[in-house]
């Protein structure tokens, strides 16, 4: 090993060191005042100028941290560099190698963290103390997160879910299961799957799985029985993330009266009543089987329209949870009011907003276009049309789409509207880009004086279109996308695609479509959608979904704080597969079904 003369020394600590930095002042060594920090620096690099090797990078190591603890950081990283590792003892290599990494992950620079990490081989690492290997390897995590690698990250955290260090177990553990339930169910499963895991990557996976892939929250709790019992000696069983923890340890939520607070007369009426009449047929079913002892209790939200009134109302009655209300503007001012002095479930939703005590439930289309984002995107399709009505509903669809499927890291390339009656030739045309291929054309006519040989194109960097339309319409826009030369881009739309009865002949021109639609619509039907069929005649129709709003009203209420306490709790509804978000707003995942010959039939 060589070591700088002194003339270099000064040249590089001294100039380098002091003069960087400073603009155009410059700083003598002798000036400085015996105690200052710089001085200190100055002190440890000539001492470390005739230093024994080791002794040599101990002062250089001891000078950086002085400089690091100035914001010197630059000069920091200079002066480590100069450090050969090679041939210092384990202790010291960590040392360094752990100042280097810092600093570069306070830049959010991982590919730098990890390459200064892997300077200390394998020899090095292992006679090092506990708490140094697992500094190494939370450090490593924190470089992956950075380079947005989440499963390298999540198998880094793993491994070092080997280690006892108690004190850091609980904020391990729910590190790791933030990414495991972040994991799209088909990766996870296939990471279980992996005949040369771990013990301990095997006992993470399965766990995460007892949870995503449960149908509800009761069968959540036995397959989390199931997992303890065969899982004895996993970290994860001696300490559960605090997420899954909170759920299996929180109670139901019980209610001996209920207000269903929604408006009784005007335009709502009817929508109103067809979720008053699932709620009830649920009610009435649960009391049959000995399950509910409940009042219900109906408030006309036309008649109480303050949250004061409202919750003074409930007091004086004795009211222990409501149920509403239906109007948005409503479920504002409950949002702006405050706290909730009993837990209120409303059935409508107000975007981006969030209270204490107030669930905010309803059919929402952000719900459906986003995960259509979701959809998309794992179906690895990056660039994406959007093409939705100029409703207030289809301009909603469009901005969640967008907004989810940026976030995802996807690009939407171009988002058109239309009107309920538009020429949906011409605007088709331009969202796919012929149009200009037509005036391609066109141009070459005048340019050639004679009709040449052309075919129209469309625009070559779609790769899936989001689609939100009824089927009227929908079966005009299909046809018209072939007729452009998209006929085979995957288009995949929200759930007002599908009337919801089967009409094979009328519905031939949506075959291929992808569309989401709720268990009510598309999976076989529960015992009340049977029942309420039997009353009723539109159960299968659009209306239908309020019915189904009612009943899954009835039967969230009792897990709402479970549900709060992990995003991945879910219960089996009408509706959606119901969890809560970090918001307090329930999240609906719905089936995806696919057009074939006409019928709408389950995807796999």
């Amino acid at each position: 090993m060589t070591f700088p003369s002194r003339l270099s020394l000064v040249l590089t600590a001294s100039a380098a060191l002091f003069l960087a930095g400073c603009g155009t002042q410059t700083t003598n060594i002798a000036t400085q005042k015996p105690g200052d920090p710089m001085q200190q620096v100055a002190e440890l690099l000539s001492k470390a100028e005739t230093a024994a090797p080791i002794k040599s990078a101990q002062l250089k190591t001891e000078a950086a941290r002085k400089l690091i603890q100035l914001g010197r950081k630059d000069e920091a990283a200079r002066l480590l560099e100069e450090i050969d590792l090679e041939y210092l003892t384990p202790g010291l290599q960590f040392e360094i190698a752990e100042l280097k990494a810092r600093s570069a992950l306070e830049q959010q620079d991982g590919q730098s963290a990890l390459r200064y990490l892997q300077q200390l081989t394998p020899e090095t690492t292992i006679n090092l103390p506990v708490e140094q290997q697992y500094k190494i390897g939370e450090m490593q995590a924190d470089a992956y997160r950075y380079q947005q690698n989440p499963l390298s990250e999540l198998l880094q955290l793993i491994q070092l879910s080997n280690y006892s260090l108690n004190e850091k177990t609980e904020t391990l553990h729910n590190r790791i299961w933030d990414l495991l339930i972040k994991l799209p169910a088909p990766q996870l499963k296939q990471l279980s799957q992996q005949p040369d895991n771990s013990y301990y990557q095997q006992g993470w996976y399965e766990l995460a799985l007892s949870t995503t892939t449960a149908r509800d929250l009761g069968q959540q709790n036995q397959l989390l029985q199931q997992w303890n019992t065969l899982w004895q000696s996993h970290p994860a069983q001696q300490t559960p993330p605090s997420a899954l923890l909170a759920v299996t340890a929180t109670d139901t939520l019980s209610a001996d009266h209920i207000a269903l607070f929604l408006p009784m007369s005007g335009s709502l009426e009817k929508p109103a009543e067809a979720i008053i009449t699932g709620f009830m047929t649920a009610h009435y079913n649960a009391v049959r089987a000995g399950d509910s002892t409940a009042k219900v209790t109906m408030l006309d939200s036309n008649i109480i329209k303050s949250p004061e009134q409202l919750y003074q109302v409930a007091q004086e009655r004795g009211i222990d949870l409501i149920i509403g209300p239906l109007e948005k503007e409503m479920v504002e001012s409950l949002i702006n009011f405050g706290p909730a002095p009993i837990p209120t479930l409303t059935l409508n939703t107000v975007a981006n907003s969030q209270q204490e005590n107030v669930y905010q439930f309803g059919l929402s289309i952000e719900d459906e276009a986003s995960q259509a984002a979701e959809q998309i995107w794992q179906d690895q399709k990056s660039k994406a049309l959007i093409y939705t009505p100029g409703t207030d509903w289809g301009q909603r669809a469009a901005a969640a789409f967008q907004q989810r499927f940026t976030q995802l890291g996807g690009t939407v390339l171009d988002s058109y509207s239309y009107g309920r009656d538009e020429n949906y030739s011409e605007q088709i045309a331009s969202l796919l880009g012929t149009e200009q291929s037509n005036q391609r054309r066109q141009q070459l006519i005048k340019i050639i004086g004679e009709r040449p040989e052309f075919e129209d194109r469309r625009r070559q960097d779609v790769d899936a279109i989001f689609l939100s339309a009824l089927p009227q319409a929908a079966r005009q826009i299909k046809p018209t996308l072939a007729f452009y030369y998209a006929g085979r881009i995957p288009v995949y739309a929200t759930s007002h695609i599908y009337s919801g009865n089967e009409a094979a002949i009328e519905d031939q021109d949506l075959n291929g479509i992808r569309f989401v639609s709720t268990p009510w619509i598309s999976s076989a039907p529960s015992a009340a959608h049977l029942q309420l069929a039997q009353q009723r005649d539109n159960t299968d129709s659009r209306y239908g979904r309020l019915y189904a709003l009612g009943i899954d009203a009835f039967g969230l209420f009792p897990f709402l704080a479970q549900l709060s306490a992990s995003p991945s709790a879910k219960i089996e509804g009408e509706t959606g597969a119901l969890s809560i978000s970090e918001n307090n707003q329930i999240v609906r995942t719905l089936n995806w079904n696919i057009f074939k010959q006409g019928i709408a039939i389950p995807m796999e």
